[in-house]
């Protein structure tokens, strides 16, 4: 008795499309699963190294954020290559029997790619239709609750989209006429990168970067004219202040403090910090005087048209340990210290290092 089709087995030497699979979590991972372990693991390093290259030109108040943006765009393109690259490199390391069977027949592993990549569109390439749409009907009702619901609603809409996925890609398997199938340590390995790549990116690590390391933001006012621009877009740099400390000159973003939450302002401020513990700032004559010193001060357009002093703040006029004074670059139009009073270190979010919009203004913020 014959057995039906759906139930043949077939090994080749390696899954072209298994390698585009891997490639796609991990670049260099397809190649070395076709054999070619240092090609494979020069891809890898060098991926990764121009990541924390970039991310370095991008935050670092040295950094060239033009040159981060082009060694991140690069790892792109080393990205898209790997890919193909990977599907190339097992092809030439199998048989000519093996690929003969291989194309006789739909890729099974080419239905895992297409469904990890947009639910029902493996089942697609299958012709598969209910089932194919199905599968992207749900999954861009997902994708719109996780855009308009709010956040808690959102988070249960990407474990839905997460587990969709991997249901698109199981049934897509499943569903091929010939099963085609890879060494059980290798299908482990393509399991926990999908578990990488499908969870980790849109929840712990977006989260991680955001709250830890740098994080993008707009200016909404005018308060730091003429160094920042409304809706200018910048690099906060979260990571600095951890081996060193604020430092005067530095425009730093920062929460509400105790007397800004009581006047009901919830949003981060961004200033530059004037002085620091033991410092006494007094602004007179057109002028801020820094330790009874005139600070220089080339980022200004307009002298401040007031007369102030810190000593308004504390009777000594010194910053106390652990607060910092800070003004707006836009002197007279700018709620900053002289109005409501010092920043603990402990409100500072970050230091703004890079500007990377508009394009004819991208550079670095590192100018006192």
């Amino acid at each position: 008795m014959n057995r039906p089709e759906k139930d043949l087995h077939v090994h080749p030497d390696r899954e072209p499309w298994f390698a585009v699979n891997l490639a796609w979590i991990v670049p260099g991972l397809g190649q070395i699963y076709a054999g070619k372990y240092r090609k494979g693991l020069t891809i890898l390093l060098s991926y990764y190294l121009l990541i924390v290259m970039g991310l370095w030109f991008l935050i670092d108040p040295l950094g060239n954020v033009l040159v981060g943006m082009v060694t991140l765009f690069s790892t792109l393109a080393i990205y898209i290559w790997n890919v193909f690259d990977a599907r190339s490199t097992a092809i030439s390391a199998n048989s000519e029997e093996s690929e003969s069977i291989r194309k006789q027949n739909k890729d099974a592993w080419l239905a895992v790619f297409l469904s990890g990549f947009i639910p029902g569109l493996g089942h697609a390439y299958l012709k598969k239709w209910i089932s194919a749409m199905l599968f992207f009907a749900t999954f861009l009702l997902t994708l719109g609750v996780s855009i308009v619901a709010p956040p808690a609603v959102g988070v249960i809409s990407l474990i839905l989209r997460v587990f969709l996925g991997f249901l698109a890609m199981y049934l897509a398997y499943t569903s091929t006429p010939i099963r085609r199938y890879v060494r059980g340590r290798w299908i482990g390995v393509l399991i926990a990168g999908l578990l990488g790549i499908l969870v980790i990116p849109n929840a712990i690590v977006a989260v991680a970067l955001r709250t830890f390391i740098a994080e993008a933001r707009y200016i909404p006012s005018g308060s730091m004219l003429p160094t920042l621009y409304i809706n200018d877009r910048i690099i906060i740099n979260k990571l600095i202040y951890n081996s060193q400390s604020p430092a005067r000159g530095d425009i730093i973003i920062f929460s509400p403090t105790v007397a800004l939450e009581e006047q009901r302002h919830k949003d981060p401020f961004i200033k530059r910090i004037i002085g620091i513990p033991g410092d006494r700032v007094d602004v007179k004559d057109g002028k801020v005087y820094l330790n009874d010193r005139v600070l220089s001060e080339k980022y200004l357009d307009k002298a401040p048209n007031y007369n102030w002093s810190s000593r308004e703040l504390t009777p000594s006029g010194i910053v106390p340990a652990g607060q910092y004074l800070v003004l707006g670059d836009n002197r007279n139009n700018s709620y900053d210290s002289h109005y409501w009073g010092f920043v603990p270190r402990k409100n500072i979010i970050g230091k703004a290092t890079q500007r990377f919009w508009p394009i004819d203004r991208i550079g670095s913020l590192n100018k006192k």
